[in-house]
């Protein structure tokens, strides 16, 4: 049996003065199944990525500071767990379900937020949600996605968080039975939600493209303010894709879009970018420990596979591809990664 692949990002910084030592304390299994297990060590979750077309075999590990306090526990019954870790915090389980999307998405975020304001972690720093059947419109109502998104927007009005809190985040397909992720926010305020001057701030997009805009900036930037501590995943891009301004570009030509999202995510991060210019040194692609790739058509693997080596020279190991469904119906592909501080984890 072959081994899966693994990924890694990292909650925060391990103090340098400690040794930088850190524990893996959740894992992300990309594959078949979708799970939650919050009694194991560390906590793990399941998250059905995989078609006929795509074999995934994919574990992400979450590393977190070793001598800060760890708690664990649950909220909104059960259905969404969380581990406390210092100054970071991470809430995983289920996001929304399809009785009633808008409703069931608005109160998982609403319990999530409540329980953040209660425990003083005032900054969001990113999300990943995974909906299934994403471009469907049941009974002639709005597409699956748009009803999450505008639960979700309802929730993050009716706490105050304003377009400036936003964080990174990616909503894409799966094959899971219900609306599924996880989150992370810390008390620290030293990060930065970064948008793309070649792109309208999603938050900004027109009702055409649902009731409540998508809510999230197009990456969010550690500043590391405390120099005393490292390791800590340094960028976090959010899921990008063919569009400038609000409107996809190129669709039906996979090739073109590639090439478009890949634009998107160089300028993002370039000192060209004026939200980043006096943030130290300028990041590059090559800087990415990882990208997940997602695509919406399995016959289209080969060549968004060979552009990504051959045109982007993106090294072959930090690629990692799902066959699902994206948040538009006329865009083929979408990209997400992130950038860690170098050195390797201590355990």
């Amino acid at each position: 049996m072959t081994r899966p692949q693994e990924i890694e990002y990292r909650l925060g910084g391990a103090p340098a003065a400690l040794g930088g030592a850190q524990d893996c304390v959740f894992q992300v299994h990309y594959g078949r199944a979708d799970f939650v297990d919050a009694s194991t060590s560390p906590a793990r979750m399941g998250i059905a990525m995989q078609s006929d077309g795509c074999p995934v075999d994919l574990v992400e590990n979450w590393y977190g500071d070793s001598s800060a306090e760890k708690s664990t526990g649950s909220i909104l019954d059960g259905q969404l767990h969380y581990i406390e870790l210092g100054n970071e915090i991470l809430y995983f389980g289920e996001l929304g379900r399809f009785e009633d999307v808008e409703a069931s998405s608005y109160q998982s975020y609403n319990a999530i937020l409540d329980s953040l304001q209660q425990k003083g972690f005032h900054t969001l720093v990113r999300s990943w949600n995974f909906i299934p059947q994403i471009n469907h419109s049941p009974d002639g109502a709005i597409e699956i996605y748009q009803q999450f998104c505008k639960g979700r927007a309802l929730a993050f009005d009716a706490r105050g968080i304003d377009e400036f809190q936003l964080p990174a985040a990616t909503g894409i397909g799966s094959y899971a039975t219900a609306i599924t992720g996880y989150l992370i926010a810390s008390k620290r305020a030293g990060y930065l939600h970064v948008e793309n001057p070649l792109q309208s701030p999603a938050y900004k997009y027109p009702p055409k493209f649902g009731p409540k805009s998508p809510s999230f900036a197009r990456g969010t930037l550690h500043l590391e303010s405390d120099p005393g501590r490292g390791r800590g995943t340094r960028f976090f891009l959010s899921g990008t894709a063919s569009i400038r301004g609000a409107e996809t570009m190129w669709p039906g030509d996979v090739r073109r879009q590639l090439n478009t999202l890949m634009e998107n995510i160089r300028y993002l991060i370039s000192d060209e970018n004026p939200q980043l210019a006096q943030q130290g040194p300028a990041m590059n692609l090559a800087d990415f420990d990882h990208f997940k790739v997602y695509f919406r058509h399995a016959k289209d693997y080969d060549i968004i596979r060979r552009l990504l080596l051959e045109d982007w020279q993106i090294p072959a190991e930090k690629l990692h591809f799902m066959n699902v469904d994206i948040c538009r119906s006329d865009l083929l592909v979408e990209l997400e990664g992130c950038i860690n501080d170098t050195g390797p984890v201590e355990a």
